[in-house]
């Protein structure tokens, strides 16, 4: 027997020199999906593509979404970046104005994953050109009104889909002596107003930079906004309200409230609901039970209009990056076409049922979508998924303008130019147009970058 494994040594350690010399084609994933439960998900998809490509070796690394342009920074330079990335739509669009996005990789994950199931307005952020594309949507969440159907249907009135509809709900429901209102909207210095006046803003064609980054918010359509909000502020809880506020409807007191796809889960599930079904967050609050009917009797309008059909939300995208190496790039194209597989997709939006919500049209119709194992999207309806996610084909923001980044806007975002804008108005008293003025001279002021 020793003589036998002695003899067999030479043929042991020639298959151990060819095992390196086709060793395996190493790809790194970045993504700021950074929760430790996400991350588990994450692993567990890519161990599952390495299995079917025993080739192709994948690192996952979790970046906080404030730190991973400066990493990237760091690490391309060195030559040890990421193959692969999934982040935020805005931070995509300006990794492609450094010049570390691969076209040509893009487009072959398009072309596996069909052009044609993607909803076309968040797709279109991404085009540089005709079949050019610096980046692929891969999951987001959009805000909507979200409304008692039931009440509506009571006194007759229309879906609140467009400024004049939103109104006069408001005013019909409205009626703080018997502790019921019309409306909540953000009425405190914070993100939450921000992101509701962008949804009506955008509604109304405002845009606040154009794509030279020229400041044109002190517009018509800006101040006519302002002046709705202030309007709409009248029928919201007293006190400054933030999205903490959906308590009011939750415990049945509101009819009408501004909120991300977030809420889903709370509308369908009685252990996640009870966050809201306390007494602490509000004096005026004594507490109720979970309202198993509230779900049916809730509608979701996800796109509104003014002048124009918008909606308002945010789009986590996947981005592939330059290489020299084309065995790397044709991994990469394999793992980022594997993402977008039905099962694998779907799997990784439960990881945020409501929260992450898809960018294939077709992923509603699909059964496996409407078991999560939360069980959340399962206690709604294809038509009423369907209706949800329509808005993405509308859905707009301030930061992109005809496929340029507009970095001023972000640093608008940050400084809380519109926070504040609107707390000069609600709180100070200031005249909408005053207001619009000296939000519009902060953001002259921001420099170019």
């Amino acid at each position: 027997m020793p003589n036998k494994l002695l003899r067999m040594l030479p043929v042991l350690l020639l298959c151990l020199l060819c095992g390196n010399a086709y060793a395996k084609t190493q790809i790194h994933f970045w993504t700021t999906e950074v929760a430790p439960d996400r991350q588990a998900i994450i692993e567990y998809l890519v161990r599952a593509f390495e299995i079917h490509h025993p080739d192709i070796e994948i690192s996952v690394q979790g970046v906080e979404e404030n730190q991973i342009a400066t990493e990237l920074t760091k690490y391309l330079a060195n030559g040890t970046g990421p193959d692969v990335i999934s982040c935020s739509s805005d931070l995509l669009v300006a990794f492609n104005q450094k010049g570390w996005i691969d076209y040509y990789a893009t487009q072959k994950v398009l072309y596996h994953a069909g052009k044609e199931n993607f909803f076309s307005g968040p797709l279109s952020k991404f085009k540089i050109a005709e079949d050019k594309y610096c980046g692929l949507p891969f999951n987001g969440w959009v805000q909507g009104i979200w409304y008692r159907k039931d009440w509506f249907d009571q006194k007759g009135l229309a879906p609140p889909n467009n400024w004049e509809n939103i109104l006069k709900a408001a005013k019909v429901f409205h009626d703080p002596q018997n502790g019921r209102y019309g409306i909540l909207i953000g009425t405190r210095n914070d993100a939450y107003a921000e992101q509701v006046f962008s949804h009506l803003a955008l509604a109304a064609g405002v845009t606040p930079f154009n794509k030279n980054g020229e400041v044109q918010f002190e517009s018509p359509q800006t101040i006519a906004t302002l002046e709705f909000y202030k309007k709409l502020a009248a029928y919201t809880p007293p006190g400054p309200q933030w999205w903490r506020g959906r308590d009011f409807y939750m415990q049945g007191r509101l009819a009408m409230m501004f909120y991300s796809t977030f809420i889903m889960d709370d509308l369908a599930i009685p252990a996640i609901a009870a966050d809201s079904l306390g007494s602490r967050n509000f004096a005026e609050l004594k507490g109720a039970e979970y309202d198993s009917a509230l779900l049916k009797n809730t509608g979701m309008v996800s796109s509104i209009s003014k002048t124009t059909k918008a909606a308002y939300g945010v789009i986590h995208a996947l981005g592939l990056l330059k290489t020299v190496d084309e065995t790397k790039q044709r991994a990469a194209i394999k793992f980022a076409s594997f993402l977008f597989q039905d099962d694998v997709y779907i799997t990784w939006l439960h990881m945020v049922p409501g929260g992450m919500l898809p960018m294939l049209k077709h992923i509603t119709s699909n059964p496996e979508f409407y078991r999560d194992a939360q069980g959340v999207i399962q206690k709604y309806s294809r038509q009423r998924i369907k209706e949800i996610v329509s808005g993405f084909e509308y859905i707009k923001n301030f930061s992109i303008i005809d496929g340029v980044l507009i970095p001023q806007a972000a640093q608008a975002s940050e400084q809380g130019i519109i926070p504040e804008m609107i707390k000069e108005v609600l709180q100070l008293n200031t005249p909408p147009a005053a207001a619009v003025h000296n939000a519009a001279q902060k953001m002259r002021k921001i420099p170019p970058q």
